[in-house]
């Protein structure tokens, strides 16, 4: 039921989602909870920490269930990320979709990745996973984290070794990264676990460059590394909301349903290694 409702013609905004996902879950005894909580960004202790929200969900059940944070892309957050909250609590986690734009009074940093850049955004990630950390119906040592294009870069930044230091916070348990930016330098030190999932078609964050990237970790840390690409897969395949097709600046975004399909089994399959 909930799946027409996301998928009518029409655009959704973040706050009508919101609403369907709340008397449409609950309603339906989907979800023992789903709503907007507030915490800091790490170093959750520093007085400087930024106070940020996310979209929290919780599966039927008695818990404490494995969490995964939910970063958006350069446009903030959208339908697909509802979308993947839906479907991570079917699977018996507990979601948070990070808002990490709305607080800071952007809208979209596509034109300008660094307006509110990835390694800002693995901060916001931490600071999740902490308010996570202290709730009773999360096993505190079981979360992970999947991010889409700008929210994927953010991925990638969080699984690098020195970032649970510099967030005084625990590593994350495994991540998964939906066609990220890739860049030249950097990044290239992954501790966490990580999955990522391109495709072969995509003109915007292109498969060469993580091709590339993940090519260059270093011995230590080129096993904690897997890279899937895809064939015929645009930017945002696994986004229904862009089917048909559309452009931006350029690029190519646009639903795949075979790609599409075949990711999630993959992700379904990498979060059970590390998370059940």
């Amino acid at each position: 039921m909930l799946g027409f409702f996301l998928r009518r013609t029409y655009p959704l905004t973040s706050r009508l989602v919101t609403t369907l996902l709340i008397v449409l879950l609950l309603c339906s005894n989907q979800l023992a909870l789903a709503d907007w909580e507030s915490f800091k960004s790490a170093p959750v202790r520093s007085a400087d920490s930024k106070t940020i929200r996310g979209f929290v969900s919780i599966p039927e059940g008695s818990g404490p269930f494995p969490a995964i944070i939910i970063a958006h892309g350069c446009f903030g957050v959208e339908q697909n990320q509802f979308e993947w909250a839906q479907r991570l609590n079917a699977w018996g986690y507990v979601t948070v979709v990070i808002d990490s734009f709305s607080p800071r009074k952007v809208k979209s940093v596509c034109s300008d990745p660094e307006l509110v850049s990835a390694e800002t955004r693995a901060f916001d990630v931490f600071g999740a996973a902490a308010y996570l950390r202290n709730q009773a119906f999360v096993n505190p040592q079981k979360i992970g984290l999947i991010g889409f294009s700008h929210g994927g870069w953010t991925v990638l930044c969080a699984a690098q070794k020195k970032f649970p230091a510099n967030a005084q916070e625990d590593p994350l348990q495994a991540a998964v990264a939906y066609y990220p930016w890739c860049p030249r330098f950097g990044l290239k030190e992954t501790s966490t676990p990580l999955l990522v999932l391109m495709g072969k078609e995509d003109n915007w964050t292109p498969l060469d460059r993580c091709e590339r990237l993940l090519a260059e970790q270093g011995e230590e840390f080129e096993n904690y590394v897997r890279l899937i690409a895809y064939n015929n897969a645009h930017h945002g395949f696994d986004d229904f909301s862009k089917k048909p097709g559309t452009e931006f600046e350029g690029h190519t975004i646009a639903f795949d349903r075979e790609s599409a399909a075949n990711s999630i089994l993959d992700t379904r399959a990498f979060f059970d290694l590390y998370l059940e």
